[in-house]
């Protein structure tokens, strides 16, 4: 049976159906090989025989199992002899050294990652069908040649493989060439694993191995369910370019793929499949204004991943995850110093529990704590100086009001600008808005309610739903603010609406809030430097809206705000408008 989203089971156990999310034709990207792709034929087949594609798979999904328990360099060492040798041993030990990169964010790590990345590549063009002239064209009219299992495979490792490397191309440079590149490397993994599809549904297969189809069916099914997630978040007007080149995405479709594949746990995918469905529900939905995740699916994926993986730091770092987001933040503190303490060989992958703790602490009010975890930031993380440094100002001031405090506060503040990023020419959005805060904050000499607004915009409320208490103690500490620091400024006051607008929405009292809200956008003639206010009012209106079915009223105002031009962390509120309107779309649909 497969978990679905909404918690419950599906009986049938068949392969989705993809007229949902229809390819382009796929367009052949030739068989002849480069000079890279040359190699020793005799000790190529020697390895060929001595090591069947079963036993690839098992020893993939071991080197799997190694890693998610923290025993990285063994996992490395079980893939790396034969990583040129077999798909899965190079496809393994590539997969290793991104995973290595994306938990690091070192240059060394990425440009490791990215050199065993495109060695993959090539030892798995190696093992894919040869097609001669006729062969491609019978494949036009959808006849295909019979193919082996290892070429079968090999058209899936293929595509997993250029996904990876296209993703390390985006990272490791951001330039405008290398987007354009990594964008085309994307393209063709999309309509490989489309090609996948087609061999899945076709009568090619040589044997009837379950175990091996079973594989390939869980690989398929996991690269078409993660494309068709990570597109259909993306705002409408790229969508519409992208589907111009071949792309389109279905979330539906989606989940009900990687649902699928988490629940075929025999095969080595499906861990990835559960780790997946956990990142959206745990991250993705609040970053583009869902709600709250699915707690029974993620309780279900939970089950098996504890037993598995009883101390890996990535399955506690989930776990503390979990537990934040629904309103226990004390276990979530206790799971996040587990996943620190339990490895220290990716030290920079406590970094991110460390920017997690601190808005464990800031949730909590203990600003003190918040403010030493942004400082082990500051001193030990390359990602952002500029927002540590900013994170650390906003937490130190509310709690420390002595002279050397503010000595502090104000060289962090004139740090901030500093510090800032500048990648391919281009300021970070959210160092930019640091760095306009800052600005503001030593002009005036003081800082107003910086720090619960930073915590809205890092989707923070929106995990106050999961615990109204926390809200109610939240807006009782802005309120005492307001009446400690009195201002006549419309900035700040729109600043004090919005917030508490927020709160009240939360709490569900609706009138109230959008008597908030309603402040803060007949300001907008009035507001000199907080102008984002307006659109972020105008989308918690639409919300409202939206809990009271006055559907077409929410409609509306999600297309007010886009009418909304250069504020800032702009992009960021059109991800959570994007995904408001696809809601709204699906109920009409219904």
């Amino acid at each position: 049976m497969a978990l679905y989203p909404g918690g419950g089971a599906h009986l049938a156990y068949s392969t989705p159906n993809l007229n949902e999310a229809e390819p382009a034709d796929h367009i052949e990207d030739g068989r002849s090989l480069t000079d890279d792709d040359f190699y020793d034929a005799t000790d190529y087949w020697a390895h060929k025989n001595e090591i069947s594609l079963e036993q690839c798979i098992a020893e993939a999904k071991a080197a799997m199992d190694l890693f998610l328990n923290n025993d990285f360099e063994q996992a490395q060492q079980k893939m790396k002899p034969l990583a040129d040798k077999t798909m899965y041993h190079a496809l393994g030990y590539s997969t290793i050294l991104f995973l290595q990169a994306m938990m690091t964010c070192d240059r060394a790590d990425m440009e490791k990652a990215l050199e065993a990345s495109q060695k993959a590549v090539n030892v798995i063009h190696r093992f894919r069908a040869q097609y001669s002239i006729s062969d491609s064209i019978f494949r036009l009219s959808g006849h295909y040649k019979k193919l082996s299992d290892e070429e079968i495979h090999a058209e899936l490792c293929y595509a997993e493989a250029l996904l990876f490397r296209a993703a390390l191309t985006f990272f490791y440079d951001e330039s405008l060439a290398s987007f354009i590149k990594g964008a085309l490397k994307i393209r063709s993994c999309f309509m490989s694993y489309r090609e996948c599809y087609r061999i899945l549904n076709s009568h090619t297969w040589k044997t009837h191995n379950s175990k091996i189809r079973d594989e390939f069916e869980a690989g398929v099914l996991l690269g078409l369910g993660s494309f068709n997630i990570g597109l259909s978040i993306l705002p409408g007007k790229i969508l519409k370019l992208l589907q111009v080149i071949g792309f389109n995405g279905k979330r539906s479709y989606g989940m009900k793929c990687l649902n699928k594949v988490a629940e075929m746990k025999h095969t080595l995918r499906s861990t990835m499949a559960s780790l997946s469905l956990l990142v959206w529900e745990l991250f993705v939905t609040f970053f583009i204004g869902e709600g709250l995740p699915n707690r029974t699916l993620c309780a279900a994926l939970f089950k098996d991943l504890n037993v598995q993986y009883p101390n890996g730091a990535i399955i506690l770092f989930l776990r503390a995850r979990f537990h934040l987001t629904s309103g226990d933040v004390d276990n979530a503190i206790y799971f996040y110093n587990q996943s620190v303490y339990c490895q220290s060989y990716y030290k920079q992958f406590h970094h991110i529990c460390y920017w997690e703790l601190q808005f464990a602490y800031a949730m909590l009010g203990c600003w003190d704590w918040a403010a030493n975890y942004a400082k082990r930031l500051k001193n030990e993380s390359r990602w952002s100086r500029c927002v540590y440094a900013y994170l650390i100002a906003i937490y130190i001031y509310p709690y420390d009001q002595s002279i050397e405090n503010y000595v502090t506060w104000r060289l962090l503040c004139q740090k901030v600008p500093k510090v800032r990023l500048r990648i391919a020419g281009k300021s970070i959005p959210v160092e930019k808005f640091c760095e306009r805060k800052a600005k503001r904050f030593l002009a005036e000499n003081r800082m107003y309610l910086a720090n619960f607004e930073f915590m809205y915009f890092w989707n923070i409320f929106s995990i106050f739903e999961a615990r109204r208490s926390h809200v109610s103690d939240v807006m009782y500490k802005i309120e005492q603010f307001k009446r400690e620091n009195p201002t006549e400024d419309v900035n700040d006051l729109a600043l004090y609406d919005f917030l508490r607008g927020v709160c009240l929405k939360t709490m569900r009292q609706y009138e109230s809030a959008e008597r908030c809200l309603y402040k803060v956008i007949q300001s907008e003639s009035r507001l000199t430097d907080n102008f984002y206010l307006v659109p972020n009012a105008t989308f918690e209106l639409s919300q409202i809206r939206f809990e009271q079915k006055n559907y077409s009223e929410a409609e509306s105002l999600l297309n007010k705000v886009k009418q909304y031009k250069g504020y800032s962390l702009e992009n960021k509120l059109l991800f959570r408008v994007h995904a408001a309107v696809e809601r709204l779309a699906a109920l009409k649909s219904t």
